[in-house]
């Protein structure tokens, strides 16, 4: 008796098995905070979030269970899909589940472990338009930071490279976010509005941008930084070169989110630690997955 081949069999590479993870933390998370989307439904007397929520923990669910070749580009890209959505949703759950936003506390450990708010007195005791600029300009680069490299590894074929670094960029977000409904912090920009830094045009762009893109309540850890320091640390292992530019702009980000008082200095601190302890997290994860033989560090 003859077997009919599928047309599309199914796969189990290492690549594979890293961005399967992925997509499990993904649909975790998403099953996690469907119960804060339907506390927020029956607050504002609104569906749609809920409905397009409901909708991507159903993706992740088919892409994550799914081992057949035609899902491969879905599930590799995932987490770059579902990203904004992620994040943009954050001003519906934390609403949602309601918890006491912690200014305060994070307000006491900042001055307790600075002897003040450097979100508030930084950028007034060095008013130098080039500094602000420059830092300013770093911040922005966050999307170019976390994006690119592994664009870049993906388009090149390198996919085992590009999935270790989606994962530990999942697993960082994946803290982030969960931080975030549990333990709301606003941050100095809700709270008394930017730093006094120099005006200028890069400037005027970050305060637009964040005008217009934030969720109110996603200020520690700092998302940012602690992505930017994964983008960093994989770039530095898998595109050496390139990985320098990056971890020269993840410098002047998380400098720059203080400056500009977008977050506290222990929201900045606090991203470090994220950032390092999911990659590192990530790379046991790598090895557990088949990972680490196959990759390599070779600079782009």
């Amino acid at each position: 008796m003859s077997v009919v081949p599928l047309p599309f069999p199914e796969i189990d590479t290492p690549a594979d098995r890293a961005t399967r993870f992925a997509a499990v933390v993904l649909a975790v998370y998403l099953a996690a905070t469907t119960w804060p989307m339907v506390l927020y439904g029956e607050r504002s007397g609104t569906t749609g979030a809920l409905a397009v929520h409901v909708a991507a923990l159903l993706a992740a669910l088919v892409v994550a269970i799914s081992r057949r070749a035609e899902i491969r580009p879905v599930r590799d890209l995932l987490p770059l899909l579902l990203g904004p959505f992620l994040y943009v949703e954050l001003r519906w759950l934390i609403p949602g589940l309601g918890h006491a936003h912690a200014d305060a506390l994070v307000l006491s450990w900042e001055h307790g472990l600075f002897g003040g708010n450097p979100s508030a007195t930084w950028a007034p005791a060095m008013p130098w338009p080039l500094l602000s600029e420059a830092l300013h300009l770093a911040y922005a680069s966050y999307y170019l930071l976390v994006l690119a490299p592994p664009l870049v590894l993906y388009v090149r074929g390198r996919r085992e490279a590009y999935a270790a670094t989606m994962l530990a960029l999942t697993l960082v977000y994946g803290v982030c976010f969960t931080t975030y409904v549990l333990f709301p912090v606003d941050g100095p920009r809700y709270l008394v509005g930017p730093a006094a830094a120099p005006n200028g045009p890069v400037r005027a762009f970050v305060i637009h941008l964040l005008e217009a893109g934030s969720s109110r309540g996603t200020a520690f850890p700092s998302s940012h930084v602690a992505a930017a320091v994964v983008a960093s640390l994989c770039a530095l292992r898998f595109q050496r070169r390139l990985g320098v530019v990056v971890a020269v702009l993840t410098v002047g980000l998380a400098l720059g989110t203080v400056y500009g008082g977008f977050h506290y200095g222990v929201d900045a601190l606090a991203g470090v630690l994220v950032g390092l302890s999911g990659w590192l997290a990530a790379r046991v994860l790598w090895r557990e997955l088949g990972l680490a033989g196959s990759q390599s560090a070779t600079a782009a």
